[in-house]
C-alpha cells in the first residue's frame, strides 16, 4: 500500500470519528479480530475471552476471525490491507515480526504497516513428549538421540516461529540433528504427537496443559525465566544449561496503521482494563501465561527490537524463508 493511500485512507477514517477526542462514540457497527492462528490455541482462546467482554462494554459484535497459514502473514496481509478506521484489528503474536525477515516478498512490513494497540501478555512454552517415551530429562533425551543417531522431529506452527527456532536451539544445545515440521496451529501438532507422528511438540502451556494433567505428554522443560506457577516441577531450559531459551513470546493487539490514535488509545485501554481484572488475571496464570498491559507507545518500541533478535537467530542457524 502507498504512503499516499495510506494517508487518505487514514484521513478518511479520522473523518468518521466524532470531534473533540469523543472516541467513546466509537464503534458504532461490528468490530472484526482477525487471529492468524488456528481454533483451541492459546491466542485464540484469550482472544475469544476479551473479544467477549469488548462486546458487552462497547454494545457491538466483536467477532473473532481465524485466518491461520502461512506464519501469520495470511492473517497479518489482510489486516494491513484493511481500511484504518478500528473496525479490523489483529490479535497476534510473536511470529509476526518475522514475516518480513523469512519471506523478503511479503507485501506488508510488520512494523510500519500496523499501529501498535496493546501487548497482553507473556506466554509459557513447554517442550512436549508423549507418556510413553522413555525420556525422563533433557539430558535423557540428548543421549538417546546421539547414541541411535536418530534425528529429532519435533512440530512448529510455521517455518521461522518462535516455536521452530526453540526447535533448532535445542538441537544445537544437546549436540544432535533436529527436522523441523510445520504446521498451521499448535494444536495441529499437539495432535500429531499424541498420534504417534512426532517425537516433540513445543506448546503453550495453556493448549498443552490438560493433556499433561491427563498424563498423555511429559513436560521436559519450560520456556520462561524462572519455573511456571501451574508446572512447578518442570524445569526450565535455563536450569537445564541450555542458552537463548528464556522468553516465551508474547500476545498482542495491532490495527492498520493509520488507525486514528484516540480509536487506537481506546481500544489499548479497553483490552488493559480487561486483562487486568481479577478473574482474567487468574485465568490466564493458571494456564501458564502471564498477564500484560503495555500502551501503545511501549509495545510500538518493542517491536523492533524483536526483529532485530529474530534476525541474529536467522543468521545464526541459516535460515531462510520461501
Amino acid at each position: 500500500m502507498t504512503i499516499t493511500r495510506r494517508l487518505l485512507l487514514g484521513i478518511a477514517a479520522m473523518s468518521l470519528l466524532p470531534i473533540a477526542g469523543h472516541a467513546q462514540e466509537w464503534p458504532t457497527r461490528p468490530v472484526r479480530i482477525i487471529l492468524p492462528s488456528a481454533p483451541a490455541s492459546s491466542p485464540d482462546r484469550l482472544t475469544r475471552l476479551i473479544a467477549e467482554r469488548l462486546s458487552k462494554q462497547w454494545g457491538q459484535p466483536v467477532i473473532v476471525d481465524n485466518r491461520p497459514g502461512a506464519s501469520t502473514r495470511i492473517g497479518a496481509q489482510e489486516v494491513a490491507r484493511a481500511a484504518p478506521d478500528g473496525y479490523t484489528l489483529l490479535s497476534t503474536f510473536g511470529t509476526h515480526t518475522m514475516a518480513k525477515l523469512m519471506n523478503p516478498d511479503t507485501p506488508y512490513d510488520p512494523v510500519t504497516d500496523f499501529a501498535a494497540i496493546t501487548q497482553y501478555a507473556t506466554p509459557e512454552v513447554v517442550m512436549l513428549i508423549r507418556s510413553d517415551s522413555p525420556y525422563r530429562s533433557l539430558s535423557d533425551l540428548a543421549a538417546g538421540y546421539k547414541s541411535t543417531a536418530k534425528p529429532m522431529q519435533y512440530g512448529h506452527f510455521g517455518n521461522g516461529s518462535s516455536f521452530h527456532f526453540y526447535g533448532l536451539v535445542v538441537g544445537r544445545n544437546a549436540g544432535i540433528e533436529v527436522v523441523p515440521v510445520p504446521y498451521k496451529g499448535e494444536a495441529l501438532h499437539l495432535a500429531d504427537l499424541l498420534g504417534g507422528h512426532l517425537d516433540v511438540s513445543f506448546n503453550s502451556v495453556g493448549t498443552a496443559l490438560p493433556h499433561i494433567r491427563s498424563g498423555k505428554v511429559r513436560a521436559l522443560a519450560i520456556v520462561a525465566p524462572g519455573r511456571s506457577k501451574v508446572l512447578p516441577d518442570v524445569p526450565t531450559f535455563t536450569e537445564q544449561g541450555y542458552e537463548g531459551m528464556e522468553r516465551g513470546g508474547w500476545f498482542g493487539f495491532m490495527a492498520p496503521a493509520g488507525t486514528p490514535p484516540l480509536v487506537v488509545e481506546k481500544v489499548s485501554r479497553d483490552i488493559r482494563a480487561i486483562v487486568a481484572e481479577p478473574s482474567m488475571t487468574k485465568l490466564m496464570r493458571d494456564q501458564g501465561i502471564e498477564p500484560v498491559t503495555s500502551s501503545p507507545k511501549e509495545f510500538e518500541k518493542a517491536i523492533p527490537l524483536e526483529v532485530q533478535q529474530w534476525r541474529k537467530l536467522m543468521k545464526e542457524f541459516n535460515v531462510t524463508g520461501g
